[in-house]
């Protein structure tokens, strides 16, 4: 284990640090500004897995946090505008569908009963970050509200998981890298077979 654990951080410092820094933004952009990715891109293990290269490798945690924290807010101010300029035909769509209504009814609930805050904690809940922003444009919220509200919760939750992140891998090193990826695996395999078992279930 500790020659692997070696040969990881070998791995890790080899990788330029640009990769980390783009692999990071894109799947944060993405997860708040496209319904479908939304429902794929495991953002939270992509972020912790980008501290832990931060803290083994060439990458800068400082440079890491405020890309990341740009590329959140981005993704969530497009989300935003998409869903004010054509939010119910995104609702509709295959990927809105996917969804299910029972979770868009949810999104909008939140939205009209808690406002700013709803979108502040949205953020730190699963599927619940790539409704909130189509679903602030499509009720109208006040756009400068909804910017506010926003940056304090992309930046708040990406600044938190790429320190926790940085700091486990700080402590605990590559190996820390192994065990992530490990469950990285088991957690998605676990989660498509349910999809498969649920959507065979239906059929039958």
């Amino acid at each position: 284990m500790h020659a692997f654990a070696d040969w990881l951080v070998e791995l890790v410092e080899a990788v330029p640090s640009w990769a980390v820094y783009l692999v990071a933004c894109a799947v944060v952009y993405a997860e708040t500004s496209t319904l479908i990715l939304g429902l794929i891109l495991p953002s939270e293990a992509v972020l912790l897995a980008a501290g832990v290269a931060a803290a083994v490798g060439p990458t800068s945690i400082g440079a890491l946090v405020v890309a990341v924290c740009v590329s959140a807010v981005a993704g969530d101010v497009t989300g935003y505008w998409i869903g004010r300029s054509s939010g119910h035909r995104v609702k509709a769509s295959r990927a809105g569908r996917r969804f299910g209504e029972q979770r868009w009814q949810h999104a909008e609930a939140r939205i009209d009963r808690e406002g700013m805050v709803a979108v502040a904690t949205g953020r730190w809940i699963g599927y619940v970050r790539t409704l909130v922003p189509p679903v602030a444009g499509m009720t109208r919220m006040r756009p400068l509200r909804f910017g506010i509200a926003d940056a304090i919760g992309a930046t708040t939750w990406a600044t938190t998981v790429l320190l926790v992140g940085y700091f486990a891998g700080a402590a605990l090193g590559a190996t820390l890298l192994l065990y992530a990826g490990v469950a990285v695996v088991v957690v998605a395999g676990g989660w498509y077979l349910w999809r498969w078992w649920r959507a065979r279930r239906l059929r039958g």
